[in-house]
């Protein structure tokens, strides 16, 4: 891992993933680059126009002293230790997910890290959620989002969601990448709707598996019974004492479900998962 992404727009949710990025990659070696839009509001004449582009200008002169006090902040903070901290800033007039998708396509992003929600009935809870899932679906690295209510980047136990699929080994290796940063452990597990004799069977040859292409890691396997695999995933993490949840794009059920608002409704505390979304090769 070489360089990380943070979008931030100033919030404490947004500060949160700035404190999660600046960790990895002060740990990792990585160059961290934090990230602000701003939008030109639409006009319909000359006048407002003018207006709008003295705003516009405004806001890109806050944003910019704002940003350049974070980028001292973390500075300070993490290239005091061994100074291979290294970290700038953008600010942008853009799209976020235009340019996040621009930024991690041509400058060669590993990871993006931003802040989320996890959806909620506020028009700040939307739109910080809606940007989340908007980012995922148009970038191809991982993306880590963190909740506004995760605690302060602490990451012992990860759980990946398995699907017994193939890319499953291929996204491993991307969660251990991580891992290995915290000295984490890693639980796999497969939720099923029923304990069968062959689903048995299936998940101790996957097991079998990890354990040749992973010898010598802290991993577990554990099959999880229950009705609805979010509830699964979500219930082993609670018992697990896990800091975060991993799971592949292609498995868009768990994610939207996640980020919707009817499940915040009622099941809130899932918002409180800090969730690695991967991507498998041939996105």
């Amino acid at each position: 891992m070489k360089k990380i992404l943070c979008p931030t727009d100033f919030s404490k949710t947004a500060s949160k993933a700035v404190e999660y990025a600046a960790t990895i990659a002060n740990r990792a070696g990585a160059h961290l680059t934090l990230l602000h839009v701003v939008h030109l509001p639409v006009v319909d004449t000359s006048e407002t126009a003018l207006i709008a582009s003295e705003l516009l200008q405004e806001q890109i002169r806050d944003a910019g002293e704002k940003m350049t006090a974070l980028q001292q902040e973390l500075e300070q903070k993490f290239g005091a230790n061994n100074g291979a901290f290294t970290c700038d800033y953008l600010v942008k007039e853009a799209l976020l997910t235009d340019i996040a998708g621009q930024l991690t396509s041509t400058e060669g992003y590993d990871l993006v890290v931003m802040g989320t929600t996890g959806g909620g009935s506020t028009l700040e809870e939307l739109l910080i959620g809606s940007n989340a899932e908007a980012v995922i679906e148009q970038v191809r690295c991982p993306v880590l989002t963190i909740p506004a209510s995760a605690n302060w980047p602490e990451i012992t136990r990860i759980i990946y969601a398995s699907d017994y699929n193939e890319d499953d080994k291929y996204a491993l290796h991307q969660v251990w990448e991580i891992a290995n940063l915290f000295n984490a452990a890693v639980d796999v597990i497969h939720v099923s709707k029923e304990a069968t004799r062959e689903g048995g069977a299936r998940s101790q040859q996957f097991w079998e598996e990890l354990q040749r292409t992973y010898p010598d890691s802290p991993m577990r396997f554990q099959e999880v019974v229950s009705r609805h695999r979010q509830d699964g995933i979500i219930d082993y993490y609670n018992q697990s004492g896990a800091n975060l949840v991993a799971i592949l794009r292609k498995d868009k059920g768990f994610f939207q479900e996640l980020f919707s608002r009817s499940l915040a409704e009622k099941m809130t505390y899932k918002a409180d998962v800090p969730l690695l979304v991967l991507h498998t090769r041939k996105h």
